[in-house]
């Protein structure tokens, strides 16, 4: 069996594993009838890998219920990203900005996915790391960075209501949300304000035919707002620097 047949096998595999959890989970959500916070991203430029990926580890997230006072971790949920697990390796964007093919590459857009939802519910973000470079999923300051065992995803429920996470996957969309039994007593506002970074220019000999296009980076503060009867409370979330990509030419 070819590499590719294996793939396609494993991501059909992977969306029944995931259709059946979710018929599991239908008793217990129904409880879970008010939406807090729901947010997307889309699948259209990952590669076969990263989507399989995703859909691995949205297996094990999808259902969870956060209690009152409870913390979701998103490396304890998911733990290592093995091979024997079903992960695939697939680009990853390392500490130096660089993409690295390793098993789970790509279930960084799903932590990035589950921040902003979590962020509209109004969950305590207790730990979460920007990417070392901005990604393309989600704005500069809104994305979140996961390694086993060195970077988590931390959301805290200071609500005395549980939170049910849902996970959903379509071809071209990845969603979460939280959900609660009873309706959200507050409306949220994220608001971001960055400044760009300008894309050093490195010549390199027509001898070394690395080029590189080069992009700008960013410096983004992330702030949230918390509206309801009482009024509005803001709180920092986030000072985030994004280097910018070198421009690489030739001489």
């Amino acid at each position: 069996m070819s590499r590719i047949v294996q793939i396609i096998a494993g991501l059909a595999l992977a969306f029944c594993l995931l259709a059946q959890e979710s018929l599991l989970h239908a008793g217990e959500n129904a409880a879970f009838t008010y939406l807090w916070g729901g947010f997307a991203t889309s699948l259209t430029a990952r590669s076969a890998q990263q989507r399989h990926n995703s859909i691995i580890a949205a297996r094990d997230l999808d259902g969870l219920v956060i209690p009152p006072g409870g913390v979701f971790s998103f490396n304890e949920r998911i733990g290592a990203r093995e091979r024997g697990k079903g992960y695939a390796a697939a680009p990853h964007i390392d500490a130096q900005g660089l993409l690295q093919d390793t098993p789970g590459g790509g279930i960084c857009q799903l932590a990035s996915t589950i921040y902003n939802a979590g962020l509209q519910a109004g969950m305590t973000v207790l730990e979460r790391h920007p990417h070392s470079r901005a990604v393309g999923h989600v704005p500069p300051g809104r994305d979140a960075t996961i390694s086993s065992w060195r970077k988590d995803l931390k959301l805290g429920n200071p609500f005395p209501h549980p939170l049910q996470l849902r996970v959903g996957i379509s071809r071209d969309r990845l969603s979460a949300s939280f959900n609660a039994p009873v309706a959200q007593p507050f409306r949220t506002e994220i608001i971001t304000t960055r400044s760009q970074l300008p894309a050093e220019t490195i010549v390199r000999s027509a001898a070394q035919t690395n080029r590189q296009a080069g992009a700008p980076g960013y410096r983004v503060t992330a702030r949230r707002i918390m509206h309801d009867t009482a009024g509005a409370r803001e709180e920092l979330l986030s000072e985030d620097t994004y280097p910018a990509p070198s421009r690489i030419i030739g001489q």
